[in-house]
């Protein structure tokens, strides 16, 4: 599934962060890691700073090393998004692991961010570490709309449990229901079951040790998948940025940009036929 990842870093807070899961990942599916710096303008000027991030790299390409992972560095110029969606291509990497800013309106500045167009042109799946927190691979999470791009991500989530045992829900979001209290355990009798039809068509049930349903509602999706994964301790999110009903009608700044920016926990995302390559 996983034979080459990327970590790309500016040496950030966030970045650091990123760089626990891009490893927790690499020795768990014995990958190689690529270690990519995007240069700033300034280092092509300052040659101190730039061989300071040189260090830097090596340096920590050197740690890695030395727990047995084949890593290999890269510094490249010019537009973050670019060199990164170019690097992923060029090295035929299977993930990009980035940290994400977040922001508390993430509407008016996540537009035009390197998170939006790495995602909108990213052949491969990205990987969100928004703060640093313990890798962990015990719950997993895809938000489902029935959809074939949910479909998709539920097999990339169930594949990556595999290597862990780690237990795959399956979450559906309601909008506000204003049913009688008979009517909502009926829906959500109804839904569960569509919902277990629909992943039958990728997971046998000996897959993973546990797949489960659920059925909430809530006056957002994006807000009720991130407080779902909060009250129940989820590790991992898996949501692709595209799908066709009201959770998966998705221009990036909707849910999936929720999601990665106030998800407790790292947001696995991409455009849904990236997960097909999983």
């Amino acid at each position: 599934m996983l034979k080459r990842l990327i970590w790309t870093t500016d040496f950030s807070e966030t970045s650091q962060a990123a760089l626990d899961w891009a490893l927790a990942l690499a020795e768990l599916t014995k990958s190689e890691m690529v270690l990519l710096h995007i240069a700033e303008a300034e280092e092509a000027i300052n040659l101190q700073l730039a061989e300071e991030h040189r260090r830097r790299l090596e340096n920590i390409a050197e740690e890695l090393s030395q727990k047995g992972l084949k890593v290999s560095t890269l510094i490249r110029p010019g537009k973050a998004s670019q060199v990164i969606v170019q690097t992923a291509q060029e090295t035929e990497a299977d993930l990009v692991v980035m940290g994400a800013h977040g922001h508390t309106s993430f509407r008016e500045k996540l537009l035009g961010s390197t998170t939006e167009q790495v995602l909108q042109v990213s052949s491969v799946p990205v990987l969100f570490v928004r703060e640093k927190c313990e890798p962990k691979f015990r719950h997993f999470l895809v938000p489902s709309d029935l959809s074939d791009a949910a479909l998709l991500a539920l097999d990339y989530a169930v594949n990556l449990a595999t290597f862990t045992n780690a237990k795959v829900t399956l979450l559906h979001v309601v909008a506000p229901y204003e049913g009688s209290p008979e009517a909502w355990e009926e829906l959500k009798r109804e839904t569960k079951e569509e919902l277990k039809r629909w992943s039958n068509k990728v997971v046998e049930p000996s897959d993973v040790p546990a797949i489960e349903t659920k059925v909430i509602r809530y006056h957002h999706p994006g807000a009720g998948i991130t407080e779902f994964a909060r009250e129940n301790h989820v590790d991992l999110i898996i949501i692709p940025t595209h799908g066709h009903s009201a959770l998966g009608r998705l221009i990036f700044g909707s849910v999936a940009a929720h999601v990665i920016y106030y998800a407790p926990c790292p947001v696995i995302s991409g455009k849904a036929n990236v997960f097909s390559k999983g």
